[in-house]
């Protein structure tokens, strides 16, 4: 969980922190010609080497042959050669999943958890661990779930195959298929956390991979390592972004373990510390995925792409990253994205309608298929960091507070998520209501309620004396009525209460209080 960060800059992004395809193998056989390909994605990797190639095999050809019949073969051939590298990124469509942690101090049982899972609908899970009993309460329920190699044992399997394949056959092999399995998580943020793991990573990788393979499982279950922003620099524009350097020898040789098996490059997306720590260069709205202005999206001066988000910019950087190493068919997973819904006192956007409207936006953003501008259409599917508060965690009051339910189920807050699928249940926006911060400043409640019955069009006439909404009569109780009579209009939309940061979203009916619309 997010041991580095980056700060993202609209003008420039500095890091702060450190923080299968089967192998293709067939021969194409023409009168003079016997050539094997034993790997196009090697191929793939230089385009020049791409052309020289097919225009060579095409003269080859063409010399040895008049046939109309035998030309068409050849380009029918030729057209499947270059949309392969395609159809691993626009497979299948995205989806939302979670992360469950365990630093918690009342920690909910196994089948505790797993019935939190079925209520909220959630079909994809990450384990930070490969924690048997929880497993065990997974089978038989269809939930596609990642395990992950702990950091702390990274060492142990990086130099040993025999000890890759204990911890495959105890972790995953002893519970497939009855639990679904889905990816092995190996480590994470090792480059930015433990780099003196860094070096045995690829090795761990493989010999995990050589296990599964070992046990036929090698085309269900993927395997990757999730990675921190930060390793990208130079991040925006996003088409100037490549890798640290200093990682290349690790990830030059991940990039093509990656290809090669089908898999995506798993990447955590914090977009909340790139505001934070980006000292007001960055928008708020910008971060929590609110509408723009056009004058107001950040474009790459070098592609012309607009973007109207921090969380696209991040994974297109990522993208162009990679294509800075010829690597340009990997698709990317995020692993971990969220906002956190409480901080201290240096921490005041982290704040439970920050957190609903950015979880809200991004789930929608993810389940729409909306993509990247440099790949529209393309799926990310992303894990919302996480599940539940991890009371226990250390640092500051944030890093205890990323979860959407609290440890006896309780929702933290409400998800606003009308109109995107049926994952998470708790979606009762039909019981959600806008109202005044109790420390909200009466000065710019007024100012926000003279806008809310002015230009945003609220009938404020039963707030008049003498109507049924004049009293109590106080700017508070007249600020709410009219607050939530804004938001129950715009459909509860996120964003649609906030009235510059002095309302907020809740379940308690405040018309139990005042007269107020429902």
């Amino acid at each position: 969980k997010k041991a580095s960060h980056s700060c993202f800059s609209l003008l420039h992004l500095t890091h702060f922190h450190s923080l299968k395809r089967s192998k293709l193998s067939f021969h194409l056989l023409f009168p003079r010609t016997r050539l094997e390909i034993s790997d196009f994605s090697t191929l793939f990797q230089f385009p020049s080497l791409c052309a020289v190639f097919c225009c060579g095999f095409f003269f080859e050809f063409y010399s040895v042959s008049s046939s109309p019949f035998m030309f068409i073969t050849f380009m029918a051939v030729l057209l499947l050669f270059f949309m392969l590298p395609l159809s691993i990124s626009a497979s299948g469509d995205a989806f939302i999943g979670v992360n469950i942690g365990s630093d918690i101090s009342d920690m909910p049982g196994s089948t505790e958890i797993v019935s939190l899972l079925k209520a909220q609908s959630i079909q994809h899970v990450r384990l930070y661990d490969a924690d048997r009993a929880l497993l065990l309460a997974l089978a038989n329920t269809g939930i596609r779930v990642t395990v992950s190699v702990p950091n702390d044992q990274l060492l142990g399997i990086g130099q040993s195959n025999a000890t890759a394949a204990n911890w495959v056959t105890r972790n995953v092999i002893a519970h497939v298929p009855a639990t679904n399995i889905t990816a092995i998580c190996v480590g994470s943020e090792v480059l930015t956390t433990l780099s003196n793991a860094a070096p045995i990573l690829v090795s761990a990788i493989n010999f995990i991979h050589s296990a599964l393979v070992a046990a036929n499982l090698d085309q269900q279950i993927k395997i990757s390592s999730p990675h921190s922003s930060s390793i990208i620099l130079d991040s925006f524009p996003p088409s100037q972004a490549f890798f640290n350097r200093t990682w290349n020898p690790v990830m030059v040789p991940m990039l093509k373990f990656l290809q090669s098996t089908g898999s995506y490059l798993m990447l955590n997306v914090y977009p909340y510390y790139d505001y934070q720590q980006s000292n007001g260069v960055i928008p708020l709205d910008y971060a929590l995925f609110r509408p723009l202005p056009p004058n107001k999206e950040a474009v790459d001066s070098n592609t012309l792409l607009h973007y109207t988000n921090v969380f696209d910019a991040v994974v297109d950087a990522a993208y162009f990253a990679m294509s800075d190493l010829n690597f340009t068919n990997i698709p990317i997973m995020v692993t971990e994205s969220g906002w956190p819904s409480k901080g201290d006192s240096s921490e005041s956007d982290a704040t439970v309608d920050n957190a609903n409207t950015y979880n809200s936006n991004l789930i929608r953003h993810v389940l729409n298929n909306t993509g990247t501008p440099k790949h529209p259409g393309i799926a990310v599917s992303t894990y919302i960091y996480e599940l539940y508060n991890e009371d226990l965690r250390s640092g500051p009051v944030s890093e205890k507070n990323w979860g959407l339910f609290y440890a006896n189920g309780e929702p933290v807050y409400t998800l606003h998520l009308t109109g995107a699928g049926i994952i998470f249940a708790n979606d009762t926006t039909n019981q959600t209501f806008c109202v005044t911060k109790s420390n909200a400043d009466p000065k710019m409640l007024q100012a926000a309620l003279d806008w809310a019955c002015g230009p945003g069009k609220v009938d404020c006439s039963p707030l008049l004396q003498g109507q049924p909404c004049y009293e109590p009569d106080n700017v508070v109780a007249h600020s709410t009525y009219a607050f939530n009579a804004y938001y129950q209009k715009m459909d509860k939309s996120p964003g649609s209460c906030d009235f510059k940061g002095v309302a907020t979203v809740t379940t308690t009916d405040p018309s139990m209080a005042i007269h107020t619309p429902t």
